[in-house]
């Protein structure tokens, strides 16, 4: 049994167990397979508004803004793995919601709240731009000095449609079991 680590997973997906759901718990259920305690987050289910740039927060690393956010801040901090995932929306880029969640992080960018947790990325989508999401969601843990573990793309644009991509939800349990690994070395 390995290390008792906290990994969070959240779903940037406004769809109700669609294919981003999916993806994000099947990493989770590998994590707990190794041991690992985890808790998965819908940003659809929150109120979260989005930033609005007046950078209070660089004085106090603090948001002013009070929403749902205030329930995920303290879950970001103790987690030692955050996945992160979302469907590709137009332009080939992370879903709005996912977008919001990022941009309110930006209080613990200012301190580099974040540094050395370990990330994993997902992207679903009907045929294409996962690359382009991945590259968002990627760019958000780098912004936050964060260790990327990986990432995983799947395809289907129903919801369930991901469970017929023969390569998705394989390699999203590869991508939980690295995730633990990478931890533990950091630790």
């Amino acid at each position: 049994m390995k290390k008792d680590y906290q990994i969070l997973g959240i779903s940037g997906s406004p769809r109700q167990g669609g294919n981003t759901d999916i993806m994000v718990n099947q990493v989770l259920e590998s994590a707990r397979e190794e041991g690992a305690r985890t808790e998965f987050v819908k940003i659809a289910d929150l109120k979260i508004a989005p930033c609005d740039a007046c950078w209070s927060c660089a004085e106090t690393s603090e948001c002013h803004i009070k929403d749902d956010m205030e329930k995920l801040y303290p879950l970001l901090l103790k987690a030692n793995g955050i996945i992160i995932g979302s469907p590709v929306h137009m332009g080939y880029n992370v879903s709005g919601q996912t977008q919001v969640f990022f941009d309110r992080t930006f209080p613990f960018w200012h301190k580099k709240m974040l540094r050395n947790k370990v990330g994993a990325g997902l992207a679903a989508a009907n045929r294409r731009g996962t690359i382009n999401a991945i590259g968002v969601i990627n760019s958000f843990f780098f912004n936050h000095h964060m260790i990327v573990a990986g990432f995983v793309s799947g395809y289907g644009q129903n919801p369930g449609d991901v469970r017929n991509d023969k390569r998705a939800l394989p390699e999203a349990t590869i991508l939980g079991k690295r995730l633990i690994e990478l931890i533990e070395k950091t630790k």
